[in-house]
């Protein structure tokens, strides 16, 4: 276990589709897991420009793509508008790995409502 959260580092990759070049509003984060064949989870930290967490989100365990990217979906929408980071971490059972350096930042900014649905 020790090991584990030895090797246990998580490099955070600007979040992934961004809509446009000012990282707005993103649908999900990427980041690389050095030990993602011995995680069971990823928790996902969404952080204000003060440095506070205004939510956490329990990535859980997906697949790492052939890159060795690991994606997370993000919904920005409870989160008020602002600029704001990411910083993720991984999970063994109970036990945390340290916190990823901080992505860089992005915008919650009023966006498209989502398309409409017809029941």
């Amino acid at each position: 276990m020790r090991l584990l959260l030895t090797l246990i580092a998580l490099i955070v990759a600007a979040p992934a589709l961004a809509q446009d070049a000012t990282k707005r509003n993103p649908s999900a984060v990427l980041f690389t897991c050095p030990d993602h064949a011995a995680d069971t989870g990823h928790e996902v930290d969404i952080v204000n420009a003060q440095g506070q967490v205004v939510q956490t989100i329990q990535g859980g365990d997906p697949p790492a793509d052939a890159n060795g990217d690991v994606r997370v979906a993000l919904n920005v929408q409870p989160i008020a508008f602002g600029v704001y980071t990411v910083k993720v971490r991984a999970t063994y059972g109970a036990i945390k790995s340290i916190d990823s350096e901080a992505s860089e930042t992005w915008e919650r900014a009023p966006g498209q409502p989502s398309k409409p649905r017809v029941p």
